[in-house]
Order: C-alpha cells, then sequence, then structure tokens
C-alpha cells in the first residue's frame, strides 16, 4: 500500500472530525453542562434557606397565634366603658362585705391609653387590718383587671389592730373596640 497525498489527507480528515467535534461541541456542551449544575446547586441552596425560612414562619404563625389569644384573654376582662360601673359597685360590694367604713369613694379623671382606657379611684377606708387584708384579697380576685397604684397605711393610734388605708385604684376599661 502506498502512502501518497491523499492517504495523508484522509486520515488528517479522520483526525480532525474527533478534535472538532471536541472543541465545538463537546466542550461546549460540557460548559454548559456546568452552568446549568452549578444554577441547579445554587437553587438548592435556596430553596434549603426557604424552608429553613418556612419553618420559622410557622413558628412565628403559632407564637402570633398564641399572643393573639392572650390579647382576647386580656380584652375579654377589660370592660366597656358603659359597665364601669358594675365593676365600682363590685369593689363597693367587697368593702361592705369586709366590714370597712367607706370614708371616700372618688373617682378621678379618666386616663385614656391606645386601645383602653385607666378609671383612677380614689378611696379611704376604715377598719381592721384582718379585714383590709380580705378586702385586697377579694379584689384581687375580681375577674376584671384592676390594680392598685398607690397605698398608705395608717395605724389608728387610739384602737388596736384598726387601721386606715388611702388606696389609689386603677380600674380598666375597652375604649369601645372589643367585639363582644
Amino acid at each position: 500500500m502506498k502512502f501518497g497525498v491523499r492517504e495523508l489527507l484522509f486520515v488528517l480528515l479522520l483526525l480532525a472530525i474527533p478534535s472538532g467535534a471536541y472543541i465545538w461541541i463537546f466542550q461546549p456542551g460540557n460548559k454548559h453542562i456546568e452552568s446549568q449544575r452549578m444554577d441547579v446547586d445554587a437553587k438548592d441552596q435556596k430553596l434549603i434557606s426557604l424552608r429553613k425560612a418556612l419553618a420559622g414562619t410557622q413558628d412565628l404563625n403559632e407564637e402570633v397565634a398564641s399572643l393573639s389569644q392572650a390579647v382576647g384573654f386580656f380584652e375579654n376582662k377589660l370592660p366597656e366603658h358603659h359597665e364601669i360601673h358594675n365593676v365600682l359597685e363590685q369593689v363597693t360590694k367587697i368593702v361592705e362585705k369586709e366590714g370597712l367604713d367607706t370614708k371616700l369613694f372618688k373617682t378621678l379623671k379618666p386616663k385614656p391609653w391606645a386601645a383602653y382606657s385607666e378609671q383612677p379611684i380614689q378611696m379611704i377606708v376604715y377598719g381592721n387590718f384582718e379585714a383590709y387584708y380580705k378586702f385586697l384579697l377579694a379584689l384581687e380576685k375580681m375577674p376584671r383587671i384592676t390594680k392598685i397604684e398607690q397605698m398608705h397605711l395608717e395605724k389608728d393610734k387610739c384602737k388596736e389592730g384598726m387601721m386606715e388605708a388611702n388606696i389609689e385604684l386603677s380600674i380598666y376599661f375597652a375604649k369601645g373596640l372589643k367585639n363582644t
């Protein structure tokens, strides 16, 4: 067999076809596949971080629901403004039930806040300390939110076990925002 120019061109052509295919087809294809793989990896990482964020959101949703329930609980303890006289009447009944004498019972100017108002009451009661202690316990058990802002106790110097209490009590009530 003779090895001439024609055969040499044929061998070169046979070698050039796979080399050209590698340079113009396989190499760009591999680059494209690698870039697609990197995009998929980046999207996987985003998906993982979104799943973590979603798990946190679930916890936040539960926390918001829990806080909403707590707000609802306290809103139910706030009487409407038109019901405030019932709460004042309950306080008066507790004073009478415990055998304390009321020297002063005066409602002060209401203090408005964002979603509720505060009704301060100044009271001066006289009686024995045990009755006063029972009054405080009964006041604490009231279904409405009450708070003792100030309290000044003074012992009666003439009668043993008797005292006078000057109390500033606050009762909180809704501004009419409740749906109930």
